[in-house]
């Protein structure tokens, strides 16, 4: 179907870039970072014709609004932001679905509107204080080198490295321009990775406190060759959602919106209800 790209006001002087597609139950797609909302075109094709798929670009990515202010760009202005968007959409109920960084997004939504929630999904993402920063990550948190180490592990080039060590087996190639954008949103990237990283131990504990709240239908997905969070940290996201599936991807690396765009669009179909043609839902 036809994909309608527009910007709305998520607040003053703040624009949100939102694509919709389809029509029937909404179903938020939430990207991660790096990313932007182009990282869920291939699950939206396939969902398009049984949902209406909303996509929006967070704020610091793609066409949206870039601020410099950190509490915007961090989950919870995200989540606020979004809904802004859905009310001026007429969106009143939806599935919301993230992926890496768009998860904690879709937990402080999920935790600050839970009426407003139908489904939800979690991909390949973190929502914990206490999940173990590898080196050279660690170096981040470092009083005197953390800056000038962010800004060495988020460069442009770092992060293409990023990508391509971060799909599984086969190689699924990740469009650098989708993923990094301009510099603003290169900015963007650093800011939210630094802050997460340097502040973990406080910015995680709402996400994790919301996990046991959950009621809706949920379903968790991972990737078995996920270099960024292993297949235990996912069950344990599972594990606390009272309810919730847990389905690992064999073979699939962080990256699953483009790594298995068929089998993810499928199962947040079979969640909602809304099973597509030839799956065993159908």
């Amino acid at each position: 179907m036809t994909a309608i790209a527009t910007n709305i006001s998520a607040g003053p002087d703040l624009e949100m870039a939102v694509t919709i597609r389809g029509t029937g139950q909404p179903v938020v797609l939430l990207h991660g970072i790096p990313g932007s909302g182009r990282v869920w075109d291939r699950v939206a094709e396939r969902l398009d014709q049984r949902c209406r798929i909303v996509i929006p670009d967070l704020l610091g990515f793609g066409s949206s609004a870039k601020p410099v202010d950190v509490e915007m760009l961090w989950a919870t202005g995200q989540a606020r932001a979004l809904a802004q968007v859905l009310t001026k959409l007429g969106i009143d109920k939806a599935a919301i679905v993230g992926h890496d960084f768009g998860g904690p997004t879709a937990l402080a939504y999920a935790a600050e509107f839970p009426d407003r929630v139908t489904h939800l999904v979690l991909a390949a993402t973190n929502a914990f204080p206490d999940t173990p920063i590898p080196f050279p990550l660690s170096a981040v948190t470092w009083p005197a080198l953390g800056p000038l180490t962010a800004h060495a592990l988020f460069s442009r080039p770092a992060l293409r490295l990023m990508l391509w060590q971060g799909t599984g087996r086969p190689r699924t190639w990740l469009s650098p321009a989708t993923y990094l954008g301009d510099p603003e949103q290169l900015r963007s990237i650093r800011l939210i990775f630094a802050t997460g990283l340097r502040e973990l131990a406080t910015r995680y504990v709402p996400c994790a406190k919301a996990l046991s709240g959950i009621t809706v239908p949920t379903l968790v997905v991972w990737g078995d060759s996920d270099p960024f969070f292993p297949v235990t940290q996912g069950k344990r996201t599972a594990d606390d959602i009272p309810g919730a599936r847990f389905v690992v991807y064999e073979g699939a690396g962080h990256f699953l919106p483009e790594e298995r765009p068929a089998e993810l669009a499928a199962a947040i179909a079979e969640l909602i209800g809304a099973p597509l043609p030839g799956t065993s839902g159908d």
